[in-house]
């Protein structure tokens, strides 16, 4: 039998965009297609800058045409900051939300009422993710409760990032950090904020570097340490959670390893398997 156990998102916070023109002006911002997401749906996307770089992610789903979004608190300010200068005439009002719980449950059977209860739109490897206006009751239920460690290496061994770690502001890009992989860009919809220098690097081949899942066999490992093979640098430690890791890696690097079916070996004390 599999264990039941759920990550309580304490650092989300949510707004709603509503309004006659909340689908355009959603539609002409964000990575993804707001013509996902409907009645009963939720999607995951990211907001940009003119020059590709990563501001904020987020989930949105839909309530009777009021889009609502859940964010980071780390991004939460700067997001909605963002989207009030890009309101100008636009027929839609922004309000901040504060009824609202988020979970992810795993192998877990809810059955109380909800806003959202789908799998993660992300990976459906990282559980069901609910949405409620009230905090889930553990008491009468065989349920561990993860702390935000553990939850973080569930992501890392699926390859997908925690943002409020994995990710900077105004400088990471997109594509170096696995996000085509995880249902949060839309290569059809046309124009959006960044999309341009996104789309570049997925046609033109110009990826160097990206994120990679790693499992420490030997030794260990800080965030920042830089990784060094025969004098030359190819990575940096991103992130650790347990013994999972997140390196930026160099492409080429990477793929002659795998290549050769090796792991990745630094030195006679450091050692890494790679998760994928």
């Amino acid at each position: 039998m599999k264990d039941k156990y759920f990550f309580h998102h304490l650092n989300s916070r949510f707004f709603e965009i509503s309004g006659k023109d909340s689908k355009s002006f959603i539609q002409n911002l964000i990575t993804n297609d707001i013509e996902k997401c409907n009645d009963g749906s939720i999607i995951y996307s990211c907001l940009l800058t003119p020059q590709g770089k990563f501001l904020a992610d987020f989930f949105i789903f839909n309530i009777n045409e009021n889009y609502i979004f859940e964010t980071n608190d780390k991004f939460y300010s700067n997001l909605l900051g963002r989207l009030k200068i890009y309101k100008l005439r636009s027929d839609i009002e922004i309000k901040e939300i504060n009824y609202l719980y988020s979970y992810s449950l795993f192998n877990i059977d809810y059955e109380g009422d909800y806003s959202v209860y789908l799998n993660d739109p992300r990976n459906i490897n990282l559980g069901k993710k609910l949405i409620t206006n009230k905090k889930i009751l553990i008491e009468k239920e065989r349920l561990k409760e993860i702390n935000e460690t553990k939850y973080h290496e569930i992501l890392i061994n699926n390859t997908t990032p925690y943002s409020p770690f994995d990710i900077l502001e105004n400088k990471s890009l997109l594509l170096e950090n696995n996000f085509d992989n995880l249902n949060a860009i839309d290569w059809d919809k046309g124009c959006y904020v960044g999309q341009e220098i996104t789309a570049r690097m997925k046609y033109r081949g110009l990826l160097k570097k990206k994120l990679y899942a790693l499992k420490i066999k030997s030794g260990d490992v800080l965030e920042g340490d830089e990784l060094i093979v025969n004098n030359k640098k190819i990575g940096t430690i991103v992130s650790k959670a347990n013994s999972n890791i997140f390196a930026a890696l160099n492409i080429n690097f990477v793929n002659e390893i795998k290549n050769k079916d090796q792991n990745l070996v630094i030195n006679d004390s450091l050692s890494f398997d790679f998760l994928n």
